[in-house]
């Protein structure tokens, strides 16, 4: 039997743990439950300052004060592709809650086919402990491919005279048939950019034309009557979306006698110039480059 004054201790402690952990709230969100392999994965977590004073967090004792704990279905662990990033000091008033979006894919390797869980963690230095969200999954797949082609980076353009693997991958989500574009070099082993460009009705192929310059341009019906155009540079860079709907005829790419691509036919919807990602044209989410500020 324990001694009384060890016994009164341990219980003390174990009504201290819970307070200490409710000086913050973690809280995470994954939109989506499939994924296709080297596309943004955006996650967004939401920190709430419980503690009843402003406060700093900030690396500390050798302690990162912000990370994610990603392990597979056989629990191995999947180590960030930096082991020595640098995030700045955040500030959050008492009361306050602050969110922040991530693109997981550019922090962790996580491109292999399976099941992933996953939870944020955030160090509070002033009780020297991790505190985690609630664990989340998510599955990593790929798509099926309707178009490839392997083409030369022209003069001028960054990786010139080396080349670029572009394809097309079609793909079931969880509600909707996606249309997918990759762009890699394989023999370098660099996935550039996989990005959904949309929906997709698989009662009409997509049409891809490359430009003088090898850009890639993509016309794919995305709804009934309405038209969805694309156009992406061959080191991933998004060079904007547009949609189009059918009023007298189709529209169609037409390459024009200077090298130049153009949209014959149909009307003019709704110009954009959005990043890839979400699962609808054209309002697509911007993709944030690892812990953006605010």
């Amino acid at each position: 039997m324990l001694p009384r004054r060890i016994f009164i201790f341990l219980t003390l402690l174990l009504a201290l743990l819970p307070q200490l952990h409710a000086q913050l709230q973690i809280d995470l969100r994954v939109p989506r439950r499939l994924y296709v392999a080297y596309e943004p994965i955006i996650v967004t977590v939401g920190i709430t300052n419980l503690s009843g004073h402003d406060i700093t967090l900030q690396d500390a004792d050798a302690q990162k004060w912000f990370s994610f704990q990603v392990t597979t279905t056989d629990e191995r662990i999947v180590p960030p592709a930096d082991l020595n990033y640098q995030l700045s000091p955040l500030n959050i008033a008492a009361g306050q809650s602050v969110k922040r979006s991530v693109n997981l894919t550019t922090l962790y390797p996580v491109n292999e086919f399976g099941l992933y869980h996953l939870k944020a963690s955030i160090y509070f230095a002033e009780t020297q402990k991790y505190i985690s969200s609630q664990s989340s999954s998510f599955e990593v797949t790929d798509g099926k491919m309707v178009w490839h082609q392997t083409v030369g980076v022209p003069q001028g353009v960054e990786g010139e005279g080396t080349y670029r693997n572009i394809s097309l991958l079609t793909y079931h989500g969880e509600k909707y048939n996606m249309l997918y574009i990759r762009v890699e070099d394989r023999e370098h082993g660099v996935v550039y950019v996989t990005n959904a460009l949309g929906r997709l009705l698989l009662s009409q192929d997509p049409q891809v034309v490359l430009d003088r310059a090898n850009r890639i341009h993509v016309l794919h019906l995305c709804a009934a009557n309405t038209y969805t155009y694309s156009r992406i540079g061959l080191n991933g860079e998004w060079l904007g979306q547009s949609t189009y709907n059918v009023v007298k005829a189709r529209p169609a790419l037409k390459k024009l006698p200077d090298g130049s691509v153009a949209v014959a036919g149909g009307k003019l919807d709704v110009p954009a110039n959005p990043a890839p990602g979400a699962p609808a044209p054209p309002k697509l989410s911007d993709r944030p480059p690892g812990l953006p500020k605010g």
